[in-house]
């Protein structure tokens, strides 16, 4: 089970598929939203399709009638209260200003609506983009980054290698960590959803299950503790975060 069914999934499993409305934030290609409404479930999309990312042309044409809609100034382009669950799948990490994305998917959440999040922050061992343990902990614009990265480039490590060359892999990927990434803290995280959130709650064993399917692994069988600290360093932070029932964001 890959991120997007894992997704699928959980929206599932919270039951009600035929009465609640999803939005797949920062959707990409929309493969969330088309699993979603193959089963039966109101789900929408939206991103801004930015230069560091940009997928709409493999969105299916059926959805682009309004289904699946590009933002424009980090505004997301439906009504507010309108959505029972916002899912955000490998995106927090590529957003510059996080406080305005939350408040945004806040304003969409029904109260009490509920967000699914995951993604990386610094402190995850291996920088996910391109496959090299630790490139995202040096400085932007960091000489020694760029060598670092042609090192282990040189041993065989890194992802979407293609026919380049050592360094201009290495100064591509250093290039795009600079421009399209901005990996925080668990504490600049928890500090921004506590503005619009509350109730977050983690939920990485339950991923770490669901990816693994029966199979039992020495993963899945390690104390709740050490599931979620194996997740969160090999993959990245997976938790739930409930919008309030009465809205204080305003107080």
């Amino acid at each position: 089970m890959n991120n997007h069914e894992f997704c699928a999934q959980w929206i599932l499993d919270q039951g009600g598929r035929n009465t609640i409305c999803v939005l797949d934030y920062g959707c990409g290609a929309g493969e969330i939203v088309q699993q979603l409404r193959a089963l039966e479930v109101n789900a929408f999309g939206c991103d801004i399709f930015y230069q560091g990312g940009d997928r709409s042309r493999y969105v299916a044409p059926h959805l682009c009638n309004g289904i699946i809609r590009k933002m424009e100034d980090g505004c997301i382009p439906f009504e507010s209260a309108s959505f029972d669950f916002v899912i955000n799948n490998q995106v927090m990490e590529h957003v510059e200003n996080i406080d305005r994305v939350l408040a945004e998917i806040s304003r969409v959440l029904k109260p009490g609506g509920t967000t699914l999040s995951l993604f990386p922050d610094k402190g995850v061992w291996r920088e996910g983009h391109c496959g090299v343990p630790f490139l995202h902990w040096f400085p932007k614009g960091s000489r020694l980054r760029l060598y670092y990265a042609s090192v282990c480039r040189t041993f065989g490590l890194g992802f979407h290698k293609g026919n380049k060359s050592v360094m201009r892999w290495s100064e591509d990927f250093c290039d795009y960590l600079d421009r399209w990434t901005h990996y925080r803290s668990p504490r600049e995280i928890y500090l921004a959803y506590d503005k619009y959130f509350d109730e977050i709650r983690h939920i990485e064993e339950y991923w770490l299950q669901k990816r693994f399917g029966a199979r039992k692994t020495i993963a899945t069988l390690l104390p709740l503790t050490i599931q979620r600290l194996v997740v969160r360093k090999l993959a990245g932070l997976v938790f739930v975060a409930r919008k309030p029932k009465s809205d204080h964001t305003s107080l």
